[in-house]
């Protein structure tokens, strides 16, 4: 599978747009592809274009969470399929329009997509785990045995008229098998990457042989990194399984330095811009 980052926070290169947020190509082996999160906004596109992908051409399209730097693209994806004459599915979690927030019940800003996209025929709501195409399995788990990053708890969702500490049942994974591999994709891995694994490894009953996925290492909006052992720590876990790491985004760079002293080559870091073979 390529991996090519239509959206990230930060670019090499004059030609792309960096924003807070994520948006992946995914190329499978067989042709087809898979456009997994949509940025905060239609800056993706532009990077698309100038990539010279078009993202109409997707089988099929992925919102991680229901987090604006990953779904607030999806209105400006859905009005290019318009224009193009496509239909596209867009699968989405149940929960995923719901109301999120960062920072405390007192004072907190809205980071959610906006929840009259889910009214559009071509979003498909998710529960449970879905085979959406051959080789191609969205999945959320509950899983709680490994900790999460602490740079969730400013996240927030509304629940019963009140804001709580989000549970992020809104979010989900695509597990891609083709050739034999098995290829996990994750947005932030809000639900702690450990815990994802276990899953996606306990769904496809073999070893994950890659990981694409955001770490959930810092917080943006409090200007917070993980602790330095906790993160030491969850390099020395990743380092004793077998897959190859790729991550982005919400791992930070602060932190990606302290996985890449103990997984070395095994990890690296992608930004707008990166065309890469998981």
């Amino acid at each position: 599978m390529r991996v090519t980052v239509l959206m990230e926070n930060c670019t090499p290169s004059s030609r792309l747009l960096a924003r807070h947020g994520l948006s992946l190509w995914l190329e499978l082996a067989d042709g087809r592809r898979v456009l997994f999160d949509m940025g905060p906004d239609e800056g993706f596109l532009a990077n698309a274009r100038a990539l010279g992908i078009d993202v109409t051409s997707a089988e099929l399209a992925v919102v991680s969470h229901g987090h604006y730097d990953h779904g607030g693209g999806l209105r400006a994806f859905l009005d290019a399929c318009s224009e193009a004459g496509r239909d596209v599915p867009v699968y989405v979690r149940d929960g995923a329009f719901d109301e999120h927030a960062s920072g405390t019940p007192a004072a907190h800003h809205a980071i959610g997509i906006d929840p009259a996209l889910a009214a559009d025929p071509r979003v498909v709501m998710l529960r449970g785990t879905r085979e959406v195409a051959p080789g191609l399995t969205l999945l959320s788990t509950g899983r709680r045995d490994h900790p999460a990053a602490r740079s969730n708890a400013r996240l927030m969702e509304r629940v019963g008229g009140e804001l709580v500490p989000d549970r992020f049942r809104h979010e989900q994974s695509l597990l891609v098998s083709e050739e034999g591999r098995r290829l996990l994709v994750s947005g932030c891995s809000h639900g702690g990457i450990l815990n994802i694994m276990d899953a996606a490894e306990e769904l496809a009953g073999a070893p994950l042989d890659a990981v694409v996925a955001g770490f959930h290492l810092m917080d943006p909006s409090g200007g917070t990194v993980e602790d330095e052992a906790l993160t030491r720590a969850l390099a020395t876990e990743l380092a004793s399984r077998r897959a190859r790491y790729l991550t982005f985004h919400c791992t930070g760079t602060d932190a990606f330095a302290l996985l890449r002293d103990e997984l070395g080559a095994r990890v690296g870091y992608l930004h707008v811009g990166s065309r890469v073979e998981a």
